[in-house]
């Protein structure tokens, strides 16, 4: 996918300005596409060249939840077969 802005002409932008610009623009994005659940954290990383951990710094900056939106009743599944897991 390529987004493009259109700026007026008379806009004279530092190379270096434009780089950083571009790329604030694509991490905002992409932390948008996570915030939905569009994409996972591995593709996230991927297309920002980043590690998950440095994604997952990421995601708090952005004030994005690590955990997934759950009803009390599906945290409490989780939960009860996690235990089942770890009981001997």
């Amino acid at each position: 996918m390529q987004i493009t802005i259109n700026l007026p002409q008379d806009i004279e932008l530092d190379e270096t300005i434009r780089q950083h610009a571009e790329s604030r623009a694509r991490e905002s994005y992409v932390m948008e596409l996570l915030r939905y659940g569009s994409i996972s954290t591995g593709y996230a990383a991927k297309s920002l060249n980043l590690s998950r951990l440095e994604v997952l710094e990421l995601m708090g900056q952005y004030k994005i939840s690590i955990f997934p939106e759950q009803t009390p009743e599906e945290l409490a599944q989780e939960v009860a077969a996690t235990r089942r897991l770890i009981q001997p």
